[in-house]
């Protein structure tokens, strides 16, 4: 399943309903925990998680992203879409 996160506040829900094979996409105000020095950052440890770069770049955060984590654009989305046929939206 494909968790689609869109604050930070959803993240530990999302976080705690995910199971091995799913994957985090952060989007919107999300993505600022993909800083390594935000307080949720540890949330995402031993997930599949990526980041959506448009929000990213929206929010000057392109150079504070974890290396360990993927930047993906809106083919990307819809790729990980198209992998997981079914998703969750985490407001």
């Amino acid at each position: 399943m494909l968790h689609i996160i869109k604050s930070v506040q959803a993240l530990n829900d999302a976080v705690n309903a995910c199971s091995k094979d799913d994957e985090l996409l952060l989007i919107e105000d999300a993505v600022y925990a993909a800083n390594p020095q935000h307080q949720a950052y540890p949330l995402l440890d031993g997930h599949c998680c990526s980041v959506l770069k448009p929000d990213l770049d929206a929010r000057a955060m392109i150079n504070r992203v974890s290396a360990q984590l993927e930047i993906v654009d809106y083919n990307g989305f819809v790729s990980m879409t198209v992998k997981h046929p079914q998703s969750l939206t985490w407001n």
